[in-house]
This record gives C-alpha cells, sequence and structure tokens, in this order.
C-alpha cells in the first residue's frame, strides 16, 4: 500500500502530534497521505437521517485511497466505517482511546505497523454491517451499523415491550429495558454485557438479545446473516411506557412509538478491517477482555 488517508478524532490527538508522526512515516517509506483532519466531528447523537458521512471533497480524496487509518477510538472506528460503507476502503484503528478493541494498535506501535502496512504485509477481514430501516410515525430513515442497533425504553418508561420478527414469523415478545441486534463485530459490546455470545468477526450472523427481560426464560436468538429481523414497539396501557429509542452504535438515536419499528439486515457492503501480523482475534481478545 502506498496512497493512506488519515482520519483524526480532534479530542484524542488535539495538536495533531500522532498525526503528523504517521505522515512522515509514510512519506520516509515513498508513499502518500492525506490528512483528512476530523471531518466526522458532530456526527455523534445525531439521527440517521442527518448523518451523511463524507461530504463531496472528502469522499473525492478517499476514493484514490488504498487505507484509511483511523485514530482515536472504538467510536471513531463506528463512526468512519458507516461513513465509508459503500466505498469498502480497507481501514485499522490506532488506539488513542481507552478499551481499544477494534482500533487495537497501540500508539507505542504505531513505527511496527506503519512499516507492515507499507510492505503490505497484513490481512484483510470482511466484517458484516447491518442495514437498518426504522419507521417512526410516518417518518423512514436508513443507515448502516457496524456493532448493533439498540431498543430500549426512553429515560420516562418503565418496562417496553418489543416483539420481535425474523423473515414475518413472530419468534418472542419481550417486556424488559428492550431489545438488541448485533453483528458478529458487536457481540462483544452491549450484546456481551446483556448476557448474549461472543462471535467471531467474519461471521455471518445476528445475535438478537433481549435487554434486562422481565422473565426466566429468555435468551439470545441466533440467525442467519440472509435473516429480516423487525422488532416492534407492542401496545401497553400508559403512553409513556411506549417511548423508546432505536440506538444504531450508540451513537444515533431515532425516536420511536407504539406501532413503530425497525427492520434490519445484512448489508450490501462490508466493513474491511486490517489485521498484522500477531493480531490473532483471540489474541485481541485476551487482551481487551481479560486485562
Amino acid at each position: 500500500m502506498k496512497k493512506f488517508c488519515v482520519i483524526t478524532n480532534k479530542s484524542k490527538d488535539s495538536s495533531f502530534e500522532t498525526t503528523k508522526k504517521i505522515e512522515t512515516l509514510i512519506t520516509s517509506y515513498g508513499g502518500s497521505c492525506v490528512l483528512l483532519g476530523d471531518p466526522l466531528n458532530g456526527v455523534l447523537n445525531s439521527a440517521p437521517e442527518n448523518s451523511k458521512g463524507f461530504d463531496p471533497e472528502h469522499a473525492s480524496v478517499l476514493s484514490d485511497c488504498e487505507c484509511v487509518i483511523v485514530l482515536g477510538g472504538d467510536g471513531t472506528i463506528l463512526e468512519t466505517s458507516r461513513a465509508i460503507g459503500e466505498m469498502e476502503i480497507p481501514m485499522v484503528g490506532i488506539n488513542l482511546g481507552t478499551l481499544g478493541f477494534m482500533s487495537c494498535i497501540e500508539k507505542s506501535r504505531i513505527d511496527y505497523a506503519i512499516k507492515e502496512l507499507v510492505e503490505d504485509n497484513f490481512t484483510i477481514e470482511n466484517r458484516m454491517l447491518l442495514k437498518v430501516t426504522s419507521l417512526s410515525g410516518n417518518k423512514k430513515s436508513t443507515c448502516l451499523a457496524l456493532n448493533d442497533v439498540t431498543v430500549t425504553r426512553s429515560g420516562l418508561s418503565r418496562l417496553i415491550k418489543t416483539d420481535v420478527l425474523v423473515n414475518g414469523q413472530a419468534v418472542g415478545s419481550y417486556s424488559g429495558d428492550g431489545c438488541l441486534v448485533s453483528t458478529p463485530t458487536g457481540s462483544t459490546g452491549y450484546n456481551l454485557s446483556a448476557g448474549g455470545p461472543i462471535v467471531t468477526p467474519e461471521a455471518k450472523l445476528m445475535c438478537i438479545t433481549p435487554i434486562c427481560p422481565h422473565t426466566f426464560n429468555s435468551r439470545t436468538i441466533v440467525v442467519s446473516g440472509d435473516d429480516k429481523v423487525r422488532i416492534v414497539i407492542g401496545e401497553k396501557k400508559k403512553l409513556q411506557d411506549t417511548e423508546s429509542f432505536a440506538t444504531i452504535d450508540g451513537q444515533m438515536a431515532v425516536r420511536l412509538g407504539s406501532g413503530d419499528y425497525i427492520d434490519v439486515e445484512q448489508a450490501e457492503t462490508v466493513a474491511k478491517f486490517i489485521r498484522l501480523p500477531g493480531q490473532s482475534y483471540f489474541n485481541v481478545l485476551n487482551l481487551k477482555l481479560n486485562g
């Protein structure tokens, strides 16, 4: 690889010191590097219809890019993966955050990482993306998700009822804090905390996991990546107990009410993650989750 773009979360590298170091390393190997700064700043916590990804100028630069280097934490990776979704440009994360499960290259190993990248010494993992379509009232919106989509009660709600259908067939009705649909990549996030399984990232499946269900026998349902999942907000006696949110990757939210729903299916595009030598998934899993 010779053509790189660097996306930096400026709250993690405010002086762009690490960003400029990467640029210097790449050019020293004869490569080219475009610094995009923080083009996604402000996307967090917006509605899906307001999250259009990169503007035309940045998209044009990216179209000639062989690799996107993301400086920040897992949140920056999630933003970037949605923004470049249809471009399918390989990306690699430099961890300037805390856990860094997806941005798994530590700052101390930047020199090593750049050398491996320019020498094409890596593998590419194709990670499943979700296409999430929400219907809120008469308003429909669609976006991508790398980790998960969750349907949860609002601050004033008590238990909410969620009805889950797979390919049009009812598979469960849950009263609790909500329900989530996770990709394999997102299986180590909210899904794991809610009692769901860990899934290797290149699998093609979805985990449907109830969140704090008010029952003994609610468990995660694992379905094929070819299936289509719908989560419907059920009716309750009090209007406030139907108030809920669909949240995409923990970063974008849509308000839902009784009868509203989200449809979740495998997207046509994938997120391409670069893995360097010695970075096996299970090594990273043990390091990040077991300390």
